[in-house]
């Protein structure tokens, strides 16, 4: 039977367009929906959350001719931290421009897919949905506020009553979606604490292209031979134990193995306090910067093991970098906390897990894995195996794609 054509809206206010450095889901389901015949708008956002910086209208309308879909871009006022009042009011004012376009849409979607954070976006989009009678999908990429909470030095119960109010906006939200898409099934269990009424709950991983992945893989980058590489990628933000694996490598210098290095491709908040420490304890670390896709993958390649660094309290569950360590067939060493995750090593025998900060221990299973290669083999072919069964996105998001097309109302709405 032929699929019938949709208008699909697509809203993220986070999202990487098309040349720009990086990997967004919404852009890759768009690209997809596209060339199966529908109908297909992305809104997003004038300011590239990623770089901190405003995106050239006149580049993206040109770059928007090459591609199966549309591109709208809502104003938005910017900010410089990722934590802050100018934030705070830039999401708001973004809202405001977002809940003007949908109260002005001259043809009502067939069905509206958002991501979620931002809050008050999510709300706007949620709202409208409801209110129109229209299938609304929310797609979980990260958990607000719990996401937040290690950004305060407070006992978690003082933390808990201060984030409660935001607790029940993001309850609230959680209960307008008649579908429910998330990175990992911890994320769909906290949707569906709230919302039991949906018609689909899908914990889809953000995965990888394994094709694009092993086209990427061609390229070189120089290497060493005598180097041993433990890689991460990613934010260099508040969430992420980078501090622990760069106090592992000065260790085992210390103790003669200098040539295990700590690659770090990425930007973020705290890069700059990263390199002081490792300057200060002459950690043979080397920060790559911002990279593209296409630069990142080689040095994964090339690398030896991956680092999964993450600080006690962050809640980052299944994230985008585990995808790109088991498309490269890495060993992960992994201080995640995530329960799913941890069983996720565990069971498939592709790293192991130790506890954030103790970077004593972590040095123990670097120095461990340095002189095992035969379990570094067994370990890299588990991971990717792992990788073609449930993170290659050619296939997992089929299920995205169905649900879009088959997508109804639910009975009944809850609108705040």
């Amino acid at each position: 039977m032929p699929i019938k054509r949709k208008n699909i809206l697509l809203v993220t206010p986070f999202t990487v367009l098309p040349g720009e450095k990086g990997f967004h889901r919404l852009t890759y389901i768009a690209e997809k929906l596209g060339r199966r015949g529908h109908q297909v708008t992305l809104v997003t956002s004038s300011f590239q959350h990623y770089d901190k910086a405003f995106r050239d209208k006149t580049d993206v309308a040109s770059r928007s001719l090459e591609i199966p879909y549309n591109i709208v871009l809502l104003d938005e006022l910017g900010y410089t931290k990722n934590i802050g009042l100018d934030r705070i009011r830039s999401h708001r004012h973004l809202s405001k421009q977002l809940h003007q376009y949908l109260e002005n849409l001259k043809e009502k979607p067939d069905v509206i897919y958002c991501t979620y954070p931002p809050m008050d976006a999510t709300s706007v989009v949620g709202k409208y949905a409801n209110r129109n009678e229209i299938p609304f999908i929310i797609d979980v990429i990260d958990i607000w506020p719990e996401s937040i909470k290690n950004v305060f030095p407070l006992p978690d119960k003082m933390v808990d009553a201060i984030l409660y109010p935001l607790t029940v906006y993001a309850n609230n939200i959680y209960n307008m979606a008649d579908y429910v898409v998330a990175v990992s099934q911890s994320y769909v269990d906290r949707v569906e604490k709230v919302n039991k009424q949906a018609r689909s709950y899908a914990p889809i991983f953000l995965g990888a292209d394994l094709g694009f992945f092993d086209q990427c893989k061609q390229h070189t980058v120089k290497k060493d031979p005598n180097e041993f590489w433990i890689t991460y990628i990613g934010m260099l933000g508040h969430s992420y134990d980078i501090e622990t694996v760069i106090r592992s490598v000065a260790l085992l210098k210390k103790e003669d193995m200098n040539n295990i290095v700590f690659k770090v491709a990425g930007t973020g908040p705290l890069q700059e306090k990263f390199e002081d420490l490792a300057k200060k304890l002459d950690a043979p670390v080397h920060f790559t910067g911002h990279l593209t896709y296409e630069e990142m993958v080689p040095i994964l390649a090339q690398s030896d093991i991956a680092a999964n660094a993450i600080v006690k309290g962050a809640q980052q569950s299944i994230t985008n970098k585990i995808g790109d360590f088991v498309s490269a067939g890495l060993p992960i060493l992994n201080s995640s906390l995530n329960e799913e995750f941890i069983e996720i090593v565990k069971n498939y025998k592709i790293g192991f897990n130790y506890s954030p900060g103790d970077y004593r221990h972590l040095a123990e299973l670097i120095k461990f894995m340095y002189g095992d290669e035969k379990l570094r083999d067994e370990m890299g072919n588990n991971s990717r195996k792992l990788a073609e069964e449930r993170f290659d996105r050619r296939n997992t998001y089929n299920e995205i794609y169905q649900m879009i097309e088959e997508a109804t109302v639910k009975e009944s709405y809850s609108v705040v």
